[in-house]
């Protein structure tokens, strides 16, 4: 990947407490990147990603095709292209993730609605191994004309 600095791999089984094990792990790498600014976004949209990958890994019929990890295993990276992040998300099931109209006593639905809106751009492929990798990429706005951009202190 071109432009790529770091990347930071994170294999999960497939538990209820996956996304909580996905948001620590993304807190700590933005915060030794110093992007505190984008870690509360990150934390939630990986959240969301890695429990649909729970609830598509486990509801998916083709788990036995993708030998290259184990049947009960999602996995999720993050890296930085310049000064964007990118959060990826694997799981077994080739399906697309789809944007549903949930509602109001819909108790699931909305997680993709909640990455559509908070990220900067997102979408899914179908790796040649198998499955579905759901991606979205963050970047901190541009200072608004309201908000001056404050210089660094001199040294």
């Amino acid at each position: 990947m071109t432009g790529v600095t770091t990347e930071h791999y994170l294999e999960l089984s497939v538990f209820p407490t996956s996304p909580y094990y996905a948001r620590v792990h993304v807190q700590r790498v933005l915060e030794g990147w110093r992007r505190d600014d984008l870690v509360e976004t990150a934390r939630l949209l990986v959240s969301e990603l890695v429990s649909n990958a729970v609830k598509a890994h486990t509801s998916c019929r083709a788990v036995a095709e993708t030998a290259h990890l184990g049947p009960d295993r999602i996995w999720m990276d993050l890296y930085l292209v310049g000064e964007t992040v990118v959060l990826r998300v694997w799981d077994a099931d080739r399906n697309p993730p789809l944007l549903r109209d949930p509602g109001p006593d819909d108790e699931s639905g909305r997680g993709l609605h909640l990455v559509d809106l908070l990220a900067n751009d997102w979408g899914y492929y179908r790796p040649t191994p198998g499955g579905k990798i759901v991606w979205c990429t963050l970047a901190s706005p541009p200072p608004s004309p309201e908000e001056p951009a404050v210089p660094a202190p001199e040294h």
